[in-house]
């Protein structure tokens, strides 16, 4: 017999998302935790729900960085030398981690 999952078994899930760095998937096991949670487990729901949003947002900043700078189209790994391996100047190099930190000073002041 199956039994229907729970908040706390969406919650298991999207902490352990979370620690594999799969902001996605994460972000959606915190929605259907949100759907089933009791009021009192709401906080973390929410908290860990803004948490993945947060890091998709970075992710994709980074990904726009890594294209306009540096000229990698993805930072999926993709099983391959030949496409997970670049050679890229010091000077592209250094423009790319400017553009981050900027991205991670706005992060902080909002």
């Amino acid at each position: 017999m199956n039994r229907a999952l729970t908040a706390d078994d969406f919650i298991d899930e999207a902490e352990s998302a979370e620690r594999a760095g799969a902001w996605p998937q994460a972000a959606a096991l915190w929605k259907r935790a949100l759907e089933t949670c009791r009021e009192e487990q709401e906080p973390c729901c929410r908290e860990g729900q803004q948490r993945c949003e947060f890091e998709i947002q970075t992710d994709a900043e980074l990904t726009s960085i890594a294209k306009r700078v540096l000229g990698i189209p993805t930072l999926e790994t993709r099983g391959s030398d030949r496409l997970d391996f670049h050679e890229v100047g010091v000077q592209q190099v250094l423009a790319a981690l400017r553009l981050a930190h900027q991205h991670g000073r706005r992060a902080v002041v909002r």
